[in-house]
């Protein structure tokens, strides 16, 4: 399995001015359960429960409960800190932005027909955010085993390279900025780099991550007799992701004549893209208190175009004198994308490269015992409510924009193999429940997103289980009345992942144990008109 996975990382390493790996692919596809206040207070838990202008994302049947309409707004902030463990030295980092849940307005039409069963039909139009990507956080370590630049020496390796300008054109960003700088050189038939040489290097990682998933949605939801409700919507997706990352290497032996003294490289990776999704729900009342609801979440389909730009600047100290025999040859050498575009005959200073992913499907299920549920909902006491959910992440797959035909497939087919390998099926549980007084609710929820990984792959892989799950505890109070309605939430989660810098087919790979902590605090303002 170990081998699988080298394997598909060294193909994607060669194919594409910039990859799309197996670690982007779960980006977005590793979507929290927002919405409004209210539902976030009770841990996102809205499959049977309904009511919530957030139903549009989770259960569409859920818009069904309602008799009037509604405008809601849901503005937040996010107070993100990850702690991060590379080599045994532990870094901390923190970013905080202002973000936000569900937003829409929701229309109800009664049916004017007393013969029909149907007793209303809800219309939404909403927006959501589904994953937020601002972050911002460093490591680093010593590492006696493996540089960074090792994986560009790799790239030009088995890309079977015929010449200089070959490797200027299939690699702009990295490998040639690596090649110009004197970071990698070639000596006849043999590629070597100067980082490697002292096999005793001080690393540092830094990475700052910028934007978000948002969801816009049409939902329809439909209400036979109060007793079976039903629903659909159609999604759609808009990525805008932003990534600068920052690595530095130093020679940790103190020669200062062994033609490595450092090298930093920079890249910037912008990401933008949209799709579409369907989602499918029903919630079915046997009794007027209890509910039962079911949910399909299509997967959805996303076309993304990457922009990215790199630098190097490397400091090879004697090295580049000695191999031109010229003693006035310069020690720091810069070179960035738009350098080497100029080189290739391209326009720019930076590339893109455009390609569709596809996210997993989501199945639920969810249970409510709403108490005293009359007709009168003014005189609704309490509820508890819960859900799961099942997600298939080995259902995460990329293909090239339809159309093309440049090598695409083969470079996607070995990628979605790891995916297949690395991932599994994740259940995501959540619970919560409401206590209301009068105009004032009082409200708790608990959400748990399992692990995507497959343990056994990452335990032969890198020697251990790396975890990736995370909770959420939270809080809430509500008020409503005469046609007004604010509530306020506050989340705070905690989880555990990893991060992995590089990978190499002859090195142990190195990773980051990351433990996250995300305080959220939501407000939801909403008027029935």
């Amino acid at each position: 399995m170990k081998r699988i996975f080298i394997t598909g990382i060294a193909v994607c390493s060669i194919q594409f001015s910039f990859a799309q790996d197996v670690f982007d692919a779960l980006r977005y596809s590793y979507q929290t359960s927002a919405g409004s206040a209210r539902l976030q207070s009770i841990g996102s838990t809205n499959i049977s429960l309904g009511g919530d202008i957030s139903s549009a994302f989770i259960n569409p049947a859920g818009l069904g409960q309602f008799k009037t309409n509604e405008i809601v707004f849901t503005p937040g902030f996010n107070f993100n800190t990850l702690k991060t463990d590379y080599n045994d030295l532990t870094t901390k980092g923190t970013k905080s932005k202002f973000t936000g849940g569900t937003s829409g307005v929701i229309f109800s039409f009664g049916n004017r027909f007393r013969s029909s069963n149907l007793k209303n039909t809800t219309f939404s139009i909403a927006v959501n955010q589904s994953a937020n990507f601002n972050s911002k956080f460093t490591y680093g370590g010593k590492n006696l085993n493996s540089s960074y630049s090792e994986k560009w020496l790799e790239e030009i390796v088995r890309s079977g390279y015929t010449s200089f300008d070959d490797i200027r054109s299939r690699f702009p960003l990295g490998a040639s900025q690596a090649y110009e700088s004197y970071l990698i050189d070639i000596n006849g038939n043999s590629i070597f780099t100067n980082a490697d040489i002292s096999k005793n290097l001080d690393q540092s990682f830094a990475y700052e991550t910028k934007g978000g998933m948002s969801e816009v949605a049409a939902a329809m939801a439909w209400n036979l007799n109060e007793k079976f409700l039903y629903g659909v919507t159609i999604g759609i997706p808009i990525v805008q992701y932003d990534r600068k990352t920052t690595v530095v290497e130093k020679d940790g032996t103190g020669n200062t004549d062994n033609d490595f003294e450092s090298f930093t490289f920079t890249e910037n990776l912008g990401t933008r893209g949209g799709g579409v999704n369907a989602k499918l729900g029903m919630i079915i009342k046997p009794v007027e208190y209890f509910r039962i609801g079911l949910t399909f979440h299509s997967p959805s389909i996303i076309t993304l175009t990457d922009y990215a730009s790199a630098s190097i600047t490397s400091n090879i100290e004697n090295y580049s004198k000695k191999v031109n025999n010229d003693p006035t040859k310069p020690t720091t050498y810069t070179y960035n994308t738009g350098d080497v575009n100029i080189l290739t005959g391209i326009e720019g200073d930076e590339n893109r490269y455009s390609y569709r992913m596809i996210t997993p499907w989501k199945a639920g299920l969810g249970l409510s015992y709403v108490f005293r549920e009359i007709s009168d909902v003014t005189k609704q006491k309490a509820f508890i409510t819960g859900d799961v959910e099942l997600v298939d992440y080995k259902m995460m797959t990329y293909k090239s924009n339809a159309g093309t035909d440049n090598g695409d497939d083969a470079y996607f087919n070995s990628v979605n193999q790891v995916i297949d390998d690395m991932y599994k099926m994740a259940i995501n549980t959540r619970i919560g429940g409401e206590l209301k007084f009068e105009t004032i609710m009082v409200r708790a929820g608990f959400n748990f997103m399992g692990s995507p990984y497959n343990k056994e792959f990452f335990a032969d892989t890198f020697g251990e289980e790396l975890k990736g799950w995370r909770m959420t505890p939270s809080l809430g109070v509500g008020y409503r009345d005469k046609g007004f309605f604010v509530d306020l939430a506050y989340l705070h989660s905690f989880g555990r992942g990893f991060h992995v810098p590089y990978t190499l087919t002859d090195a142990s790979y190195p990773y980051a144990k990351n433990n996250l902590s995300n305080g959220q605090i939501i407000a939801t303002i909403g008027f029935k008109f």
